[in-house]
């Protein structure tokens, strides 16, 4: 599995544009070279325009762009359609130390692939990111890569939660992304917060606090986000307060089997929020791919830390 031939590398939905200039607004952290895989889908129920919707390639042409990122090898950021999943599991086989195996997979896929043998499919790729997670690989699932939609299910075990229902877009509040672990080194490295609100979660071990807060308007809320039992070791990084209820948004999970770890974060439908040049969530989805690569090791240097975790 370490060498692929022209026609294999051909049929990636490679996503490299060396016209868009740097984007130049994000602070990066200080880290060694490292390898991005995305797989990823389209899904608009609000019937959004365009230039409005996180579609497939946006995410990888926003990483290819940002000044500051260090790549390794050839295709540094590889980005595979989901009805192409096998090509994604191929190379999540590749074996640790591989110098073309990548480091973080984003997660950006909202269903199974389309297609013939569409189930087995998605079960060879369940194994290999099984497999990627224990060997020191990392995962980061964005946005509906959350979502639970049919065949998925074993996906999200390995994720350790699941959103389901109904997934409303407003217009009018949007949603609150608080910063529920507010020294961790994704929510806190280079992240403006332009307010605070008092919020407490105890169920998911989150304490009465005034935290730091922004917010987007317009946003897709996902109200049903649910951890699954069993999951894992579940650290929250973010959540929201709408509809007077509590709503977990990000999290690093960890098992004691993996050497690498699993993070979550929701926000992402906007494509002017999720992917905005100085924008916090694009910060926060950068800070998420670094730590990602780094399993969760980054220095915590200046007052970062990596926070309470609850045991599920």
């Amino acid at each position: 599995m370490a060498h692929f031939s022209a026609a294999f590398l051909a049929s990636a939905f490679l996503i490299v544009s060396s016209s868009v200039a740097p984007l130049g607004a994000q602070t990066v952290a200080p880290h060694a070279p490292l390898r991005i895989l995305i797989v990823s889908d389209e899904v608009n129920p609000h019937g959004l325009p365009p230039a409005d919707l996180t579609q497939p390639g946006e995410i990888s042409t926003a990483l290819l762009a940002l000044s500051g990122l260090q790549l390794a090898g050839p295709d540094p950021v590889l980005e595979i359609p989901t009805d192409s999943l096998e090509l994604a599991t191929a190379w999540l086989e590749l074996p640790p130390g591989d110098p073309l195996a990548y480091d973080v997979l984003i997660y950006f896929a909202h269903r199974i692939p389309n297609g013939a043998d569409a189930a087995q499919r998605q079960a060879d790729f369940v194994a290999a990111v099984d497999q990627f997670l224990t060997d020191g690989g990392s995962v980061l699932s964005f946005h509906h890569g959350i979502y639970r939609t049919a065949g998925k299910e074993a996906m999200q075990a390995l994720l350790g939660a699941e959103a389901t229902g109904a997934v409303p877009w407003n217009t009018v509040e949007g949603q609150n992304v608080i910063a529920v672990a507010p020294q961790h080194f994704v929510a806190a490295y280079g992240v403006a917060y332009g307010d605070s609100v008092l919020y407490e979660d105890p169920a998911n071990g989150i304490p009465l606090a005034n935290y730091p807060m922004f917010n987007n308007t317009p946003d897709e809320r996902y109200p049903n986000l649910d951890l699954l039992p069993g999951g894992g070791l579940i650290e929250p990084l973010f959540a929201s307060d709408y509809d007077s209820g509590t709503h977990l948004l990000g999290y690093v999970q960890r098992r004691p089997e993996w050497d690498g770890i699993v993070l979550m974060y929701q926000p992402g439908e906007h494509e002017p929020h999720a992917l905005g040049p100085g924008g916090p969530n694009f910060q926060i989805l950068v800070n998420a791919v670094l730590f990602a690569a780094a399993d969760g090791d980054l220095l915590f240097a200046d007052g970062f830390e990596s926070g309470d975790s609850t045991n599920w």
